[in-house]
């Protein structure tokens, strides 16, 4: 047999399905604690309502009424705590990645990895048979744990996940500013203050080589020490250190390294965790009726094969792109590519005018737009441009016949001296954007 049947019988192959119990009650659980976070900071008011402009992936994506928005957040947080006990699992998992994604998608301002990462371990949840495992149907039902199993698959593309996340994230930080200069790290060292808790571990000179080639490293081989039965528990001490000092070392990443850190219970075997041997072992004495092997329909599996194959290209697009990803953030986003760049803010102000000989009107942006859209576009040029969509869609409601806006985006770009990301004498509401054309009206890569 050649190594596709190998890798293909793996994948089919019987196994217990308590590890994937365990993980649906750890995602559940941090879910429902993220959306009660949403709840308590006003997310929908702050990030949907307040803002008149909207920095949305498409044009068409634009927020619902509020109370419409009120019930989608309410219902994630319902639908995270039916995840957690596994009641009504499978539309409760797609309900709360559907709107979980809606939300995503309709501001740039609010992107993060995790969140996206988020959004796809609750879709894949429900394809599995995770609630077949500590759940409601266990302890009301009549079905026992011992007596069922799930292919290899349901917790392989689980594991997968993760994976991709780490080794993603380490081959972004192959580049030369990271390799030859330790940026971003050296700039995200120095502006942590003296007063943090860990100032006196991560400002020395010795903090940002040992970061930048250590966190290197990690990135591309913590997976595969998790995947390799010799290694894994190897693997939990580095992996431990990491996540709770990116915890204590960033304020942007909330429970992200947490469900990085319960997630290493994925690559575990039942067999390495005693309390779960001890249940599979009552369980065969007791001998109950013969084991049940779960199954999904093939269109199921063609599904996810065609997803997965899409989440191990996507990321690469970048590559094939005329613009460079780390500066003009083309195909950034979906890509994994975590803290690979820095930008520290030097000038940020946009004007408005009537016609290009009009005066310049400063814009007090900051009652357009909130903190997460200022950052978006402080990083993102095409976020910049929509910033200026929006505000000349605004001066034709007031009475403006031909409005031109322009910005003052500089930067301090990975340690270089500041440059402006978009040229300050373009109107960027009229610049026209495509993945596939050199943006002639964003400004050079600063190289010093």
């Amino acid at each position: 047999m050649n190594w596709t049947t190998n890798f293909k019988n793996y994948l089919l192959a019987p196994t217990q399905g308590y590890i994937l119990g365990l993980f649906r009650i750890v995602f559940g659980c941090f879910m429902v604690y993220e959306m009660l976070d949403y709840v308590q900071i006003d997310l929908v008011q702050n990030a949907f309502i307040l803002p008149k402009i909207h920095l949305s992936y498409y044009s068409f994506l634009q927020p619902l009424p509020a109370p419409v928005l009120y019930a989608m957040l309410y219902t994630m947080l319902v639908c995270a705590g039916l995840i957690a006990v596994g009641w009504l699992f499978r539309p409760a998992c797609f309900v709360f990645a559907a709107f979980y994604g809606y939300f995503l998608m309709l501001d740039k301002g609010i992107f993060n990895n995790h969140l996206y990462l988020f959004v796809l371990l609750a879709f894949v949840l429900g394809f599995t048979h995770a609630d077949h495992f500590f759940s409601v149907k266990n302890i009301f039902g009549k079905e026992k744990m011992t007596s069922v199993k799930v292919p290899q698959w349901e917790v392989f593309i689980l594991q997968l996940h993760f994976a991709i996340v780490y080794f993603y994230g380490g081959l972004a930080k192959i580049n030369p500013d990271w390799l030859f200069r330790c940026e971003p790290v050296k700039t995200m060292l120095e502006i942590i203050p003296a007063s943090h808790p860990l100032a006196f571990w991560l400002k020395n000179d010795f903090q940002a080589p040992l970061e930048t080639y250590g966190g290197l490293a990690f990135d591309l081989v913590i997976p595969f020490m998790l995947w390799y039965k010799r290694t894994r528990w190897w693997a939990l001490l580095p992996l431990l250190v990491f996540h709770l000092s990116n915890s204590l070392t960033f304020n942007d990443i909330g429970i992200f390294p947490f469900i990085m850190i319960f997630s290493t219970i994925l690559f575990f075997e039942v067999e390495e965790i005693p309390f779960l041997r001890t249940m599979v072992t009552k369980g065969n004495q007791a001998k109950l009726h013969p084991t049940k092997i779960l199954s999904s329909p093939i269109w199921v599996q063609k599904i996810l094969v065609g997803y997965v194959i899409f989440q191990l290209l996507f990321p690469f697009r970048g590559l094939f792109l005329p613009n460079p990803v780390n500066w003009t953030m083309v195909a950034n986003r979906f890509s994994w590519r975590m803290k690979s760049q820095s930008r520290l803010i030097d000038e940020f102000s946009y004007t408005i005018q009537e016609g290009q000989n009009g005066e310049k009107i400063p814009v007090k942006i900051e009652e357009f737009i909130n903190p997460m859209q200022i950052n978006a576009a402080l990083h993102d040029p095409i976020a910049a441009a929509d910033v200026a969509k929006g505000l000349a869609r605004e001066g034709k409601v007031h009475g403006m016949a031909e409005p031109v806006v322009k910005a003052n985006i500089r930067v301090r770009w990975n340690g270089y001296q500041p440059a402006f990301t978009v040229n300050p004498d373009t109107d960027l509401a009229k610049v026209e954007y495509s993945p596939f054309r050199k943006l002639d009206w964003v400004m050079p890569v600063p190289t010093e």
